[in-house]
């Protein structure tokens, strides 16, 4: 794709024969209204009116139907909204998502919605696929191509970006790999898996600008994932089938080379204080206890405390 060949996604078909409709209907039937109160001798005021709401009308369903755009070229991702444009450079990007309001594409600076392409929240609920996430994940494929995934050929492996639609695939990653370890924390006959309530966090974690989640793949079936902001791991896991053969390590150490890449002075993270097994893997990597502890999320709200690694390479203070 080069800049003099640069492709444009407006509103859905559906939407632009409407709007296109709307606009014929306007500019036929106001002016034919204007000319019949006109000849029936009306002040010249009342069609003179008429003839301003035509154009008024016209220019509401060009703004808002017709000029919205996104577009893109080999160096930037462009939002084109009624009143206001975004651009985005492929290396800052950092999140691309389907919304009800538009495709949400931001960087760790900022963030805009692309009002042509929207997706429901009917849609988003039942974890059905539309346009938007069909754009979306073309959208990262070009990302990609600036960014290209971790692989390992060898292995047969590589660390590649999760996409918006994978959040249901994520809840049942992290579901296989703690269900069963957590089974002495959470008991199942007291405190069944919320299925739901991970599957909305994870919507919520890939539509979030300011953190970063990624799968591991071998031979392209996922069976690891994690999540990371500017400073702490959030999300780590690996299915069961496929633990102790090194991923959690590589995805572990791959986020930390990102979060250390960003400048930070260390890496943070919660693990559940009768998580003996976690606490042993963060342990051996490395990883030290702050003293910092706080509740987990669900029920029946286990105590967390927090591990660091510091970065063995700070970056120096400027002068």
């Amino acid at each position: 794709m080069s800049d003099r060949t640069r492709r444009v996604w407006r509103a859905g078909p559906v939407t632009l024969v409407l709007v296109s409709a709307f606009a014929l209907a306007a500019a036929v039937v106001i002016p034919l209204l204007a000319y019949l109160i006109y000849r029936n001798g009306s002040p010249l005021w009342l069609p003179v009116l008429f003839v301003v709401l035509t154009v008024l009308v016209l220019l509401y369903a060009w703004r808002f139907g017709l000029h919205p755009r996104l577009q893109v070229t080999d160096q930037t991702v462009e939002i084109i909204n009624p009143f206001r444009r975004y651009s985005f450079d492929w290396d800052d990007i950092t999140v691309i998502a389907p919304g009800e309001n538009g495709l949400l594409i931001g960087s760790e600076d900022r963030a805009a919605e692309a009002w042509c392409v929207q997706k429901s929240n009917s849609a988003n609920r039942r974890g059905r696929l539309t346009r938007a996430d069909r754009i979306a994940n073309q959208l990262l494929d070009i990302v990609e191509l600036h960014d290209p995934p971790m692989e390992d050929q060898e292995a047969g492996s590589r660390i590649r970006r999760a996409r918006p639609d994978e959040s249901q695939l994520l809840a049942r990653l992290e579901r296989a790999a703690s269900e069963q370890a957590l089974a002495h924390i959470f008991p199942p006959s007291q405190h069944p898996y919320p299925t739901s309530a991970v599957v909305r966090r994870w919507r919520r974690v890939l539509s979030d600008r300011l953190m970063h989640s990624y799968l591991l793949e071998v031979r392209d079936s996922p069976v690891g994932y994690v999540a990371f902001n500017g400073d702490t791991v959030h999300h780590l896991g690996v299915a069961p089938a496929h633990q102790r053969r090194g991923y959690g390590s590589a995805l572990l150490e791959f986020a930390c080379m990102e979060i250390y890449a960003g400048g930070a002075r260390e890496a943070l993270c919660w693990v559940l204080a009768d998580n003996q097994t976690a606490r042993a893997f963060y342990r051996a990597h490395g990883w030290t206890e702050t003293g910092e502890r706080r509740e987990s999320e669900y029920p029946p709200h286990p105590e967390s405390l927090q591990l660091r690694r510091q970065n063995p390479h700070p970056p120096r203070r400027s002068l």
